[in-house]
């Protein structure tokens, strides 16, 4: 289903009416496989980029629906009411639709935590102060033998009253975080504390000893419904569940929890990888044709040194260039030019004359050597140059030495770039010791 959807696309962007192939896809496309037909390698290679396209699109709308139908099942009624989080919880942020007089209105409440009982207050209060000195008594040994900063809070965690402090000598403990001034000398200075929470109010003094040392209808409705649900919810906050009103302001509503819907901006995103993908299939040929020409090149003193050896054995130019394309068989990395060579042999075979197959294979390659190679032999054929060898010798060892200066510098490159990540692993290294020898050192 795929691939004829694929195939049915490709005919009819890239082969609909006159419409010529691109020129340039179809040379990358023979030089990577010469003996390939071009009309059959660029037809599949025109399906195969609308293939990865479609399947791109297929998947990106197959996440589309299944977000859509998560937010349009996933919203659902508060019919039981809120569930309020206990006093050492934290507020709800509830999102909510309040579709009243055929409007669907956006509507936001903060659910605070339950208030507690005065029972529980009075125990946790009894709880709290009792442990209170420890809390407050910072670096000192306890409140008798004060000299450094005290811990005085507007809150202290798992309790959930607010303390409010005043200090009777505030130059030598300051009431605002407990500072302490012991250069002002010694003796008793009173802390009092007020405790609040809602309604419950407890006091208490403690002795603490210094030693030395623009706006719509619809948006109208919406402040409206929020003050009324505010109100609703503080006038309950001591129920586990506050329940919803079923009408306010004359108005009935419907609750709905809101769900956010990123499903769009979803389907933008695999819109956006389809073209990505689209894009770097032909940027991919290219990379094949940049890696292919490498491997050319890297084989380059290979076979003008094969050439020059049969040459020398006596052969002709024909026969050592025959005898050297046959020696591999093309499919191992760096052996891409043998393919180049086999084509031209049986460019040979069928007739067409020897210097132009030389030529043509000089051509194919796109690379300076192997033209020039051409050139020495068709110079040869058409001349008979008498200093053939000695020009094939000195060319085969000219490649062999820029191949080994090529080689030398993609090693100080491959050096250079393991310079990051050596810093890197001995940026971690310091860290591991130097962290325990500060900590040994209480820095």
């Amino acid at each position: 289903m795929l691939d004829k959807a694929s195939e049915l696309i490709c005919e009819l962007i890239y082969f609909r009416g006159n419409k010529k192939p691109d020129k340039d896809v179809i040379k990358k496309l023979l030089f990577l496989n010469p003996a390939g037909n071009p009309e059959e390698m660029y037809r599949n290679y025109c399906i195969k980029r609308i293939r990865m396209v479609l399947i791109t699109l297929l998947a990106g709308a197959l996440l589309f629906t299944f977000m859509k139908l998560s937010v349009l099942t996933g919203s659902g009624k508060p019919d039981d009411g809120i569930e309020r989080n206990e006093w050492n919880g934290k507020k709800q942020r509830i999102e909510l639709y309040a579709i009243a007089g055929g409007e669907k209105l956006e509507v936001d409440i903060d659910v605070r935590t339950r208030i507690l009982s005065e029972d529980e207050l009075d125990s946790l209060c009894d709880s709290f102060l009792d442990e209170l000195p420890d809390l407050i008594k910072g670096a000192n040994r306890d409140l008798q033998s004060v000299s450094t900063d005290l811990v005085l809070l507007e809150e202290y965690e798992g309790y959930p009253f607010k303390c409010a402090w005043k200090s009777s000598d505030p130059a030598r403990i300051s009431a605002f975080g407990g500072s302490v001034d012991a250069s002002r000398g010694e003796g008793e200075v009173l802390l009092t504390l007020s405790i609040s929470y809602g309604d419950y109010r407890r006091e208490m003094t403690i002795p603490v000893n210094m030693i030395k040392s623009g706006m719509t209808e619809s948006r109208a409705l919406e402040i409206e419904i929020e003050e009324y649900l505010k109100k609703s919810e503080e006038e309950n906050r001591s129920e586990k569940i506050w329940r919803l009103p079923d009408s306010i302001a004359g108005h009935s509503i419907v609750w709905e929890y809101r769900t956010e819907d990123n499903s769009s901006l979803l389907a933008a995103l695999f819109v956006i990888v389809a073209v990505i993908m689209y894009m770097a299939a032909a940027k991919d040929l290219s990379s094949k044709v940049r890696v292919r020409k490498e491997e050319m090149k890297k084989s380059y003193p290979k076979v003008l040194r094969k050439i020059f050896l049969y040459v020398g054995a006596g052969m002709t130019v024909k026969a050592a260039f025959t005898r050297a394309a046959s020696d591999a068989d093309g499919n191992g990395p760096g052996e891409a030019i043998y393919e180049e060579m086999r084509s031209a042999c049986n460019e040979m075979k069928q007739g067409i004359g020897e210097a132009e197959v030389y030529e043509r294979f000089g051509k194919r390659t796109g690379l300076g050597e192997y033209i020039k190679l051409a050139g020495l032999l068709s110079q040869n054929l058409k001349r008979g140059n008498a200093r053939f060898l000695e020009r094939l010798k000195s060319e085969a060892d000219t490649a062999m030495k820029e191949r080994v200066l090529e080689a030398r510098k993609a090693g100080e490159e491959a050096q250079t770039k393991l310079l990051v990540p050596m810093l890197m692993m001995l940026a971690v290294v310091m860290v591991m010791i130097m962290i325990p020898a500060f900590t040994g050192m209480n820095i």
